[in-house]
C-alpha cells in the first residue's frame, strides 16, 4: 500500500454507510487491527483502485481524508518519499491569576463592554472534560453544547465516524440523576482537558479566586482517543504515554467547525498538544489544515508552543565554505528501550551521514535513491538502527534521514554529518518530546531554539508561549522559535506557569505549561469574537485578524526587540487591544 496509490484511487474503498456492517459494529478508526493513513485526494475519482476492498475511507474536509487499511495487508510501515506524511504523527499534552494578567477581568467588569463570551463557542480537543464540575454549568444547566467522546463505541446513524456524541440535553438529564456517568459515561481520566476548558471558559468562582477567560461561552469538547498500538510501536513510544493521532485531531477540528456553524456561533479552538515530528515548517497535514481553518471567517485557532526549550532534545548543525562536517553527540540513558530521531537538512545540499556507537564502531548510511529501509547492525553492541534516507521530502524539499534505534546501548553515540557542496546550510535533529523518550537520553550540545512543536509551526494559527503572571518571567521550559526557515513563532505569550486550574472532584490545583497559555488565548479570542461578531462591529473577523489585533495590543518591555524567539510579539493584553481600537 503506497500513498501515491491511495491519492489516486480511494474511490473503491468502503465509506461510512458500509462501515458498521463490515466491521461488526466497531469503527476501523477504533479497531487496533486497522492502520490509519492520511491522504490527499481529488474529487470525481475514477479508475480501478489498488487499495484493498477491505479498506475504509473517511473524508475530513474535501482535501484530506483518512484511509483505514487492515494491518495484515499493510506490511511493515516504512518512511520514504511518499509515506512520511501519510503516517499520522503523534501529539502529547503540553503541560507539566491568569485572567487578570491578560487584561480579561477588566473587560468582564467593564460597565459598557461586559465581555464574558456570550454567543460564542470555545472548542477543546484533548483528554475530555469533567462535565459534572460546577465550573461548566449555569442556571440553565450544562454549558457544554456538545461532547464527542472518541473512545466510546459508536451508535449507528451518528454524525461522527466513530465514538459517541452527547448533547447539552443529554448532559442535563445525566446531571439530574443520582449516577450521571450511567447516562453519559464520558470521563476525563487525565484531567488535562478539564484544566484547559476551565482556563478558556470556566465559570467565575470567587471563593477560589478563579475565572475562565470566557465564562459565558458555549463549550464544544472532544475527548480524543489514544494512538493505536501499531503506531506507538513504529514510533517506539511508551504504551502508557498519553498521545493522540494526527488524523483523529483533524477529525475533531472538522467536527467542531461544523457544530459551531450549526449553532451560528463564532468558534475559538484550543489545541494544547504538540509533537517534535516533522521539519517544524508548518507542512504537516494537521498544520496545513489548521492554517486553512484559521483563515475562515469567525474561526480562530490557538495552539501551544511546546515545552521543549530545556529538554536538550534538539541539535542544530551549521555548515559553510570552511565547515563541511559536524558531529552530534547523543547521550543514551541506561534504561532507554528504543527511540526515534529525525534529521532534516536544508536543500540543495546532499548530506553524508554515519553513526558511531559508544564502542567506536562507525557505520555509513547510504544516500542512494530507492535504498529503502537500511538496517545498521553493530558488532560490539546489540543495537540495530533502522534508517530511511529521503533525498527530497515532497512538502519541504529538505533531506530527511529517519532513525529508529532498537535496544540502544547506553553511552555516547555520535552522528557525523558531512556536506558535499560546502553550501551555507543548516541541519536539525529532533528527538521525541518529553514523556515519549527517557529523560536520560539527550544531545550533549543542544540548541533551545527552533523547538516550537507542531502544530505551533502553523503560520495561520496563534501560537502561544507561557509566562509566570506573578513576576512576569518566561516559563523556563518554553519552546523557542523561530521555525528553521525564519517564520515568526511563537506569536504571543499568555499566563501559563504556576497558575490555578480546575482538577478532579471540583478541586483546584497548580499547573504549568504552554497548553494552559493556549487555553487562555482561546478564551481571549472568544471575547474578541463576542465584541466583533455578536455585536456586529466586525461580523467577518477571522482567526488571522484576531492574532494581528492581539499582536498590536500586546505588552512589550522597553529595550527589547520584538518579535523575538522567546516572546513573539509580547504578552497578550486584551484591554490594551481595545484601547488601541478606540
Amino acid at each position: 500500500m503506497s500513498r501515491g496509490k491511495t491519492e489516486k484511487n480511494v474511490s473503491a474503498a468502503q465509506t461510512d454507510p458500509e462501515r458498521e456492517e463490515s466491521t461488526g459494529g466497531i469503527s476501523p478508526a477504533q479497531d487496533p487491527e486497522f492502520g490509519d493513513f492520511i491522504v490527499q485526494y481529488g474529487q470525481n475519482l475514477k479508475g480501478e483502485t489498488e487499495v484493498s476492498p477491505n479498506s475504509f475511507f473517511q473524508d475530513i474536509n474535501g482535501v484530506y481524508g483518512i484511509l483505514y487499511v487492515p494491518l495484515e495487508e499493510v506490511g511493515e510501515p516504512e518512511i520514504n518519499s511518499y509515506s512520511y506524511d501519510a503516517l499520522p504523527k503523534c501529539y502529547a499534552c503540553m503541560d507539566v491569576e491568569a485572567a487578570a494578567a491578560s487584561g480579561v477581568t477588566r473587560l468582564h467588569e467593564h460597565p459598557y463592554l461586559k465581555l464574558r463570551g456570550k454567543g460564542t463557542a470555545v472548542a477543546v480537543a484533548d483528554t475530555g472534560i469533567d462535565y459534572r464540575n460546577p465550573l461548566f454549568r449555569d442556571r440553565l444547566g450544562s454549558r457544554i453544547a456538545f461532547l464527542w467522546d472518541q473512545t466510546l463505541e459508536g451508535e449507528p446513524g451518528g454524525d461522527v465516524p466513530f465514538g459517541r456524541v452527547f448533547t447539552k440535553e443529554d448532559i442535563d438529564r445525566a446531571l439530574a440523576e443520582e449516577e450521571p456517568l450511567e447516562a453519559v459515561p464520558s470521563v476525563d481520566e487525565n484531567g488535562h482537558g478539564t484544566a484547559l476548558a476551565g482556563i478558556a471558559a470556566g465559570n467565575t468562582d470567587e471563593g477560589n479566586q478563579f475565572t475562565g477567560a470566557a465564562p459565558e461561552a458555549a463549550l464544544l469538547v472532544v475527548k480524543l482517543k489514544q494512538a493505536k498500538a501499531w503506531l506507538r510501536d513504529f514510533y517506539l513510544y511508551p504504551r502508557e504515554a498519553v498521545v493522540f493521532q494526527e488524523d483523529d485531531v483533524m477529525l475533531a477540528v472538522a467536527w467542531a467547525v461544523r457544530r459551531a456553524r450549526e449553532l451560528s456561533m463564532p468558534l475559538s479552538l484550543c489545541l494544547g498538544i504538540g509533537s517534535s515530528q516533522g521539519a517544524h515548517m508548518g507542512k504537516s497535514p494537521l498544520s496545513q489544515y489548521l492554517d486553512s481553518v484559521a483563515g475562515f471567517s469567525q474561526t480562530a485557532v490557538s495552539v501551544a508552543a511546546g515545552n521543549e526549550g530545556s529538554t536538550r532534545n534538539h541539535f542544530l548543525g551549521s555548515f559553510h565554505e570552511t565547515r563541511e562536517a559536524v558531529t552530534a553527540e547523543l547521550r543514551v540513558g541506561e534504561e532507554e528501550p528504543g527511540f526515534t530521531l529525525e534529521m532534516w537538512g536544508q536543500p540543495p545540499e546532499v548530506y553524508g551521514v554515519s553513526i558511531q556507537s559508544p564502542t567506536g564502531e562507525t557505520l555509513e548510511v547510504s544516500s542512494s535513491l530507492g535504498s529503502g529501509t537500511q538496517t545498521l547492525s553493530f558488532v560490539f553492541v546489540e543495537t540495530k538502527v533502522l534508517v530511511n534516507y529521503v533525498l527530497v521530502h515532497g512538502q519541504t524539499g529538505n533531506v530527511l534521514v529517519y532513525f529508529r534505534f532498537l535496544h540502544p546501548a547506553p553511552g555516547i553515540w555520535k552522528i557525523h554529518v558531512r556536506t558535499r557542496y560546502r553550501q551555507e546550510v543548516h541541519c536539525h535533529m529532533w528527538l521525541p518530546v518529553e514523556g515519549l523518550i527517557s529523560p536520560d537520553t539527550y544531545f550533549l550540545e543542544p540548541s533551545p531554539y527552533n523547538t516550537v512543536t507542531s502544530p505551533g509551526d502553523a503560520s495561520g494559527c496563534m501560537t502561544v508561549t507561557a509566562y509566570q503572571p506573578r513576576d512576569g518571567s518566561l516559563f523556563y521550559r518554553d519552546s523557542r522559535g523561530y521555525t528553521p526557515e525564519g517564520t515568526v513563532t511563537p506569536h504571543l505569550a499568555a499566563p501559563g506557569a504556576g497558575i490555578s486550574v480546575p482538577m478532579g472532584n471540583g478541586t483546584f490545583g497548580v499547573m504549568s505549561g504552554t497548553s494552559l497559555a493556549a487555553a487562555q488565548a482561546a478564551g481571549v479570542s472568544a471575547l474578541l469574537f463576542q465584541w466583533a461578531v455578536q455585536r456586529e462591529n466586525m461580523p467577518f473577523l477571522t482567526g488571522n485578524s484576531i492574532r494581528y489585533y492581539l499582536q498590536r495590543g500586546a505588552r512589550r518591555e522597553e529595550n527589547v526587540q520584538y518579535p523575538n524567539p522567546e516572546w513573539g510579539y509580547g504578552k497578550i493584553d486584551l484591554y490594551h487591544t481595545f484601547e488601541l481600537l478606540s
